[in-house]
């Protein structure tokens, strides 16, 4: 009973450090050392650690996406995009609403940061929305909503479809392909409940809402002409486009794994992004490995931290434990794939480090039970999306609030509701066998 009570305890001090806000990585990572220690076998701490900081199926592909992230506003590829897409959405205030959601989940999708997408996004979205005159808490809460609740889950180079491809044993595209449907019904779910709340809180706050609390920096934004080039605006999804594409027509080298197509798919993509603007060419590669660099310190490293906290729980053999434990009971798994990330990354405001600490547990044991592996790593990794995104502490709401000159819990406010929707319909439709 002890050899359980240990662990477990650890387990719960870790998740005690993360409700108070101390860094993820750190309270994760001694609470690995507390697991590794009382198992016996610290030395293994250190083998995983140097195993995973080396780990060439994650560190490749997904240092080289936020590369490629960061060739794109050195080249201003991402405004490009942005601007493309909100175009349209100048003819009509309402198309704004929904229209600026689905512009941010898109260029989510190519930028992979939920920070950055509501950094470029924000510029051009909310000095239209203000003419439009909609509430500033409003426009931040839907530029909130579509820059963190899921786009990034279409990129292949995103950490969560990499470890559920890793974990799986499947290729990039299937991984995408099963995560798609689950991801639209949640992510289109948010959206329509959203919508629906927008127009009864505009009902009841007509004329009393002042259209003139953005910059005025934001609104000379608005005023800017800008010319879209189109080619720029179409390589921020060029790596996409290559990963789903090509293959279809080119027999690729056997050595061509997951880990190296993207590397591949996204190297092209920074070559093209140069072509477009010349003059930046001697400053690519610094941009390129600046953006590598910044993944490496946060995301790798949240990665680095997640997978030794489970082997710490595996060396203990709670995963044996909670296989017995669940045998016979699909149901449970498919409600903990979805409630423990979403609780959690409403704690620790990461997306990431929730779902892969949660995938990393369940997808093994979904395994073992015959259940769909895949479908549980899917709901695992939304749910964590979408507890992000209702977090006040995570990065995204504070860019967000920032951008709006709101209240990062205002705005939480707002896309709570939808949010605990797209949960629960989620959560309806895995239960009823509808995905």
């Amino acid at each position: 009973m002890l050899s359980i009570i240990a662990p477990l305890a650890i387990i719960a001090i870790a998740i005690i450090f993360m409700f108070k806000r101390i860094d993820v990585r750190l309270s994760l990572g001694l609470c690995a050392a507390g697991l590794f220690i009382i198992a016996g076998k610290l030395p293994q701490l250190f083998v995983t650690i140097s195993q995973q900081m080396t780990n060439e199926k994650t560190v490749v592909p997904i240092c080289t996406a936020m590369g490629f992230a960061y060739v794109l506003k050195l080249t201003e590829c991402d405004r490009h995009l942005t601007h493309l897409l909100l175009a349209p959405l100048r003819q009509g205030k309402w198309l704004l609403i929904p229209g600026g959601i689905i512009a941010a989940y898109i260029v989510n999708m190519a930028l992979i940061s939920q920070s950055s997408t509501a950094a470029i996004v924000g510029t051009v979205l909310l000095p239209l929305l203000q003419a439009a005159g909609i509430a500033p808490v409003i426009g931040g809460s839907l530029l909130l909503l579509g820059s963190s609740m899921g786009g990034e889950l279409f990129n292949p180079g995103a950490v969560e479809i990499i470890k559920l491809a890793d974990l799986t044993k499947q290729s990039i595209p299937i991984i995408v392909g099963r995560v798609l449907p689950v991801n639209l019904l949640a992510s289109i779910t948010a959206l329509i409940v959203f919508c629906i709340l927008v127009f009864i809180f505009s009902k009841k706050t007509a004329g009393e809402i002042s259209p003139t609390t953005s910059s005025d920096a934001n609104m000379e934004e608005l005023d800017k002409p800008f010319r879209v080039n189109l080619i720029k605006a179409f390589i921020p999804l060029l790596p996409l486009t290559l990963l789903f594409i090509v293959p279809a027509f080119v027999k690729l080298p056997q050595e061509f794994d997951n880990s190296v197509s993207i590397a591949a798919a996204m190297l092209i993509a920074v070559t093209a992004a140069g072509l477009t603007t010349p003059k930046e060419s001697p400053n690519l590669a610094a941009a390129f490995f600046e953006g590598a660099g910044f993944a490496y310190a946060n995301i790798i490293s949240i990665f680095v931290v997640a997978t030794i906290f489970t082997e710490g729980i595996k060396v203990n053999g709670l995963i044996e434990h909670l296989t017995n434990a669940l045998a016979n009971r699909p149901v449970v798994v498919e409600i903990a794939s979805l409630i423990l990330p979403f609780t959690l990354a409403g704690i620790t405001g990461s997306g990431s480090a929730s779902a892969l600490a949660v995938m990393n547990i369940l997808v093994p044991v979904a395994i073992t039970m015959n259940l769909d592996a895949i479908h549980i790593g899917a709901l695992t990794s939304v749910a964590a999306q979408l507890g992000r995104t209702l977090s006040p502490v995570a990065a995204v709401v504070i860019i967000s609030a920032t951008i709006s000159r709101q209240a990062p819990l205002n705005l939480v406010k707002l896309v709570a509701i939808p949010l605990i929707c797209a949960l629960g319909v989620t959560l309806i439709a895995t239960l009823c066998n509808l995905m």
